[in-house]
């Protein structure tokens, strides 16, 4: 198991309440959630770079989920915000 310096993302992730999307592709510098991956009352992070994902849309235009380093997707007329940290 990695060494983290963010000992509150270790907790999140060792208690399951947190799910590591680095696993994914990335589009345009987000990260491309499979379907079923997005699940509300959880937090989201970067595990590899321990970073917090901020926010969460899926894309209007096709149904597309990302998750973002940044609140890119709040108040994006492309995406429907589904999570923000």
């Amino acid at each position: 198991m990695p060494v983290y310096r963010n000992q509150a993302m270790r907790r999140k992730l060792n208690s399951g309440t947190c799910i590591d999307v680095s696993v994914y592709p990335t589009y345009g510098g987000a990260y491309v959630l499979p379907p079923g991956v997005f699940k509300e009352d959880y937090d989201y992070c970067d595990a590899k770079q321990e970073r917090w994902i901020w926010s969460i849309g899926k894309r209007k235009s096709d149904g597309t989920v990302l998750a973002s380093t940044t609140d890119e997707f709040y108040q994006n007329a492309e995406y429907e915000c589904l999570w923000l940290r």
